[in-house]
């Protein structure tokens, strides 16, 4: 098999006489690693896709920190208990697959509750920095209806939707900050390396240069006498960005101020309400109460639209519609509104909720691609005024000497 056109998938798949065991395969798509492994009288419980080949994995593995993948984990913990493996199994079965050691201690961890008697849920909340809140509740909900597979799926199946959403809000940004990451740095050789070159023609000349010239060979001879400082300025800059974006993701981009900044801000709060209403919906789809899931979802809007969700949750508990409390707090649009109106009449709220989550990811689409074709031109007319409002001031005084030459 061509290998280029190939892919690593990992395959978990039950032996003809009963046991569990995980392969790593090279094919063309899912369904091809599976009929592979059927084709030797095994049954297929689930197949994934490894990122990069087994070499690069293993290259790598020393340099990225590893932890447990929730959502892999709720997909197999899924498929196998609907196999009819039991849960002691199952969770051994998936420590030991489980190459990560703090993700494996972990797993073991939870298995040794189950065996001295505790639900999975109180398992899973004992290990809170593994396991989010969001799965043990559902897991804990599930516990009350015996529906845990079906909870653990809805699970996964939220975990792959917020993905693709971050993912979207995440990819519209790459272009515009490679944009500026090149214009920076060419901006940058042309004050370190072009401008004291001429500065040092101009010099020579003795002809009286304009202020703005004159200002900018100042500055790329400050560049050109200290160019390991500005490097250091330049990079740490750069990393700083970057960190203070991690830290920002991490905390699921409660940065103070953000839902006010010009042009992102309304895309920053649309992407937060989808989030919260997603969220929402797949906690009361798997049994728990509605104002039980708006507590837990509250964390997902911004400080002052949790504020305004308290304040709706009061009303709410004491007898005002969902709808009407979640309007009057600004986190319901007209839309939303009139659906859970309907919601309120039909008791499908699970599925209303859901709507309106799809609703807000279809409308915070067509807003990044609509800030997206108006932010792109911008940037590059601006650094293209820029690069070019440094080369006629670099030309300026040479244009003046050549006047006065002749």
């Amino acid at each position: 098999m061509n290998t280029a056109a190939s892919s690593l998938f990992e395959v978990v798949a039950v032996a003809p006489h009963g046991g569990l065991q995980t392969e790593r395969l090279r094919a063309g798509s899912e369904r091809q690693a599976s009929e592979q492994v059927q084709l030797r009288g095994l049954r297929v419980l689930s197949c994934r896709a490894i990122a990069g080949s087994g070499s690069e994995t293993e290259g790598w593995r020393g340099f990225r920190r590893q932890k447990l993948d929730v959502g892999l984990f709720t997909d197999e913990l899924a498929a196998l208990l609907d196999a009819g493996l039991g849960m002691v199994d199952t969770l051994r079965t998936l420590a030991q697959k489980e190459r990560d050691g703090r993700a494996r201690e972990a797993l073991e961890a939870v298995t040794r509750d189950i065996t001295e008697g505790l639900p999975l849920s109180a398992a899973l909340s004992n290990r809170a920095e593994v396991f989010p809140p969001l799965l043990v509740a559902s897991v804990a909900a599930s516990e009350q209806t015996g529906d845990l597979v079906s909870s653990l799926r809805r699970y996964s199946t939220h975990l792959e939707s917020m993905r693709l959403l971050r993912g979207k809000l995440v990819g519209a940004a790459v272009y515009p900050a490679l944009l500026l990451g090149v214009g920076a740095l060419v901006v940058f050789f042309l004050l370190g390396v072009v401008v004291p070159r001429f500065s040092t023609l101009l010099e020579g000349s003795r002809h009286e240069l304009p202020l703005a010239s004159s200002i900018l060979m100042s500055w790329g001879k400050g560049v050109s006498a200290h160019p390991l400082l500005f490097a250091c300025l330049f990079i740490g800059s750069i990393v700083l960005m970057v960190y203070g974006l991690i830290r920002a993701a991490r905390s699921g981009w409660q940065v103070p101020g953000l839902q006010r900044a010009w042009l992102i801000g309304s895309l920053v709060r649309l992407f937060r309400h989808a989030q919260f209403y997603r969220t929402c919906a797949m906690l009361v789809e798997g049994g728990i109460p509605v104002l039980r899931a708006f507590e837990m979802s509250r964390r997902l809007l911004a400080e002052e639209d949790q504020l305004q969700l308290d304040i709706a949750r009061r009303q709410i508990s004491e007898g005002k519609p969902i709808g009407p409390a979640l309007s009057q707090a600004g986190i319901a649009d007209t839309v939303a509104l009139r659906m859970l109106e309907v919601a309120q009449r039909t008791g499908k709220l699970a599925d209303v909720l859901a709507r309106i989550a799809t609703f807000q990811e279809a409308a915070l689409g067509r807003a990044i691609d609509l800030a997206a074709r108006l932010v792109e031109p911008a940037l590059m007319i601006l650094i293209g005024l820029v690069i070019g409002a440094i080369v006629v001031l670099m030309y300026m005084p040479i244009f003046d000497l050549a006047t006065s030459l002749q």
